[in-house]
């Protein structure tokens, strides 16, 4: 079992820059209550922001077979919903905020505990799924291959 431990803004912050294992280590144990308000303040969302912005440096360079979109939908109660569009084509990987005017392939909507636990590998995709943490409309096929995508279909990476 975990123990409890607590996250500050300026930690949560410094992770903006960090890699998995180090954002994993440090939200593990951290209670989802005290996660789901740190993440719904200024500095959460600068660094859920950041999470988004910082995913191409993590695609695995794998094709996929056509252009597709997937719509990130992640809730932070009480602020706001932050969503982004992930625009694959072939081996190339792009992000930006969500726009009116694209379709996206797939969407995936979650609270911003359940991103953050997925984003770092402590989580996965099918985990939360079963757990009614995330909510996929669309593309159900591409959804679960996202993972590989990003290198984070490792066992031990759960």
């Amino acid at each position: 079992m975990t123990e409890h431990r607590t996250l500050t803004e300026a930690e949560l912050s410094a992770l903006t820059t960090a890699d998995r294992a180090a954002l994993r280590a440090a939200v593990d144990g951290v209670p989802r209550r005290e996660l789901t308000a740190l993440l719904a303040t200024d500095t959460g969302g600068k660094a859920l922001r950041a999470a988004f912005e910082r995913m191409p440096e993590f695609h695995t360079g794998r094709a996929v077979d056509a252009p597709v979109v997937v719509r990130w939908r992640v809730r932070r109660e009480p602020a706001e919903t932050i969503e982004y569009d992930l625009s694959l084509a072939g081996s190339s990987c792009a992000v930006r905020p969500a726009r009116e005017d694209t379709q996206p392939t797939v969407t995936l909507s979650m609270d911003a505990v359940s991103f953050l636990e997925m984003a770092s590998g402590l989580r996965s995709g099918m985990s939360l799924l079963m757990r009614g943490r995330l909510r996929i409309k669309g593309d159900v096929g591409l959804a679960t291959r996202l993972e590989s995508l990003f290198g984070l279909d490792d066992a031990s990476a759960r």
